[in-house]
């Protein structure tokens, strides 16, 4: 059910990525809206794949819903909806919510035990040593490759007094794509055969899809001519970052 569920769901996605892309000029109230929209049918997607649980009774619903993994994944997709609205009329402040999406994602793959952190005894969390380096240099990587693509714009953003705004968002947004990397790494690595590697790759494309998406949006949104195949790349990698991060819940 949740496959048939999860192909409808993206061709749902589709369908308002590409009204909001071809009106966003046009018809700007309506193509915001579809803009959000799109980013909110993973959520309905993960929160529907409860529902279809019939053995689950109600209370084990909202045990489940209310789970790290759950919970954040739900509230980071809430402040990304809203960040797709606010940076159409105020990018810093939709820059903001999106930082935060990215903080509250980052705690779910923290706090669910999907990464760095597992439960050890009495309920404690432990460090795994290795992963938190692996994480750490991800982190490193993305972070690097991000401002070796943004270097040119340093100076403007220096005169607008964004620069350190700027490189506090990259780091929140490098720190969350190699946690999902890392998560994916563990998942991957977790179990036997194909199918466990193959779990591991959905969060670990999510992390990539965002950071990716987010770097070509600061070169076209700072770059004096705005592209308009680069948009739709930036939203294509966007939508499938969300959905990709909500797939590994309900897979």
């Amino acid at each position: 059910m949740m496959i048939i569920a999860g192909i409808f769901g993206a061709v749902l996605m589709t369908a308002f990525g590409t009204y909001y892309f071809q009106n966003k000029k046009r018809k700007r109230k309506n193509a915001l809206l579809c803009k959000a929209l799109a980013t909110s049918v993973p959520g309905f997607l993960l929160a529907g794949s409860l529902c279809g649980e019939r053995y689950l009774q109600l209370a084990d619903r909202i045990d489940v819903c209310l789970q790290p993994a759950y919970a954040f994944t739900l509230l980071a997709i809430l402040f990304y909806m809203a960040a797709d609205v606010l940076l159409e009329c105020r990018f810093i402040w939709g820059a903001v919510c999106f930082s935060i999406g990215h903080i509250c994602m980052a705690s779910g793959f923290l706090l669910s035990g999907e990464s760095v952190l597992h439960l050890g005894e009495n309920g404690t969390f432990a460090v795994d040593t290795g992963l938190l380096g692996l994480t750490l240099a991800f982190c490193a990587v993305f972070a690097a490759a991000a401002c070796s693509a943004l270097h040119c714009y340093f100076y403007s953003l220096q005169k607008k007094k964004l620069f350190y705004p700027m490189l506090a968002y990259l780091l929140i947004l490098s720190m969350m794509a190699a946690l999902a990397v890392t998560a994916g790494v563990r998942a991957g690595f977790g179990g036997s055969g194909g199918i466990s590697a193959a779990k591991g790759m959905i969060p670990a494309a999510g992390g990539l899809c965002f950071a990716v998406s987010d770097v070509l949006l600061g070169r076209n949104r700072l770059g004096k001519h705005r592209s308009v195949v680069c948009g739709a790349l930036v939203l294509l990698l966007y939508y499938a970052a969300v959905y990709l991060f909500a797939m590994r819940l309900w897979i």
